[in-house]
């Protein structure tokens, strides 16, 4: 009889609602508005996983003429690993402060 090692399914946070209202933010690198998507950092993702809604960026998208940050981050080639990483953590930082400071991200008491 061969042995199964059963690994539970890693719960990963999912929120619309998140996602929608980061992407009605300016860019948080580059300042463009009403082209905004809400980007996922480019960790703990792979074979059918996402990443966490919880670790979002408020980038830019595409645009006739212009390649946005969210496509220059994600296949961009223009950082090395360490340097992508670092951008990341920034631009999701960028984006709580963003969120906090237009009253769209509260905490409850």
């Amino acid at each position: 009889m061969t042995a199964r090692v059963i690994f539970p399914k890693t719960l990963t946070f999912r929120s619309e609602e998140i996602r929608r209202i980061v992407a009605q933010l300016p860019c948080v690198c580059c300042g463009v508005v009403g082209y905004t998507q809400a980007a996922h950092m480019n960790r703990d993702k792979g074979m059918a996983l996402k990443s966490s809604d919880a670790a979002l960026a408020a980038l830019c998208s595409d645009r006739p003429g212009t390649r946005g940050c969210h496509s220059i981050l994600d296949q961009g080639g223009i950082m090395d690993k360490y340097e992508r990483r670092i951008f990341e953590a920034e631009m999701v930082v960028k984006t709580y402060v963003a969120l906090v400071e237009r009253g769209l991200l509260t905490v409850a008491p």
